[in-house]
């Protein structure tokens, strides 16, 4: 088989091709755009109004998380078993006031 009628099945597809007619918008397409754009203008949009912050999703998940992470652990420590009490002037009372109940370097043996 020669080159040209290798080529030829191409040549008639770029030629139909060249003849097809460009888009064309609907009608007043302009039109409407225009107003459109003048209606998102004029009315402030609700992301307009939210902090900088909050108008990105990975700051509004991550302060979301953190007040999550804050709720959850001031539930727990309110909820924690209250610690025994103890006579103030005794040694018992030192040690837990000064939170000395674990093990230190200088602990006696």
């Amino acid at each position: 088989m020669n080159r040209n009628q290798e080529d030829q099945p191409w040549e008639d597809r770029f030629r139909q091709l060249g003849n097809i007619r460009p888009a064309q918008p609907r009608p007043f397409f302009y039109t409407r755009l225009e107003a459109r754009l003048k209606a998102r203008l004029e009315q402030p949009e609700l992301a307009a109004r939210l902090p900088w912050w909050l108008q990105r999703p990975a700051y509004a998940l991550g302060t979301l998380g953190v007040l999550i992470a804050l709720n959850v652990s001031v539930a727990m420590w309110q909820n924690r078993p209250p610690a025994p009490e103890t006579d103030p002037g005794t040694y018992e009372a030192f040690v837990q006031d000064y939170q000395l109940d674990h093990q230190t370097v200088y602990a006696d043996e």
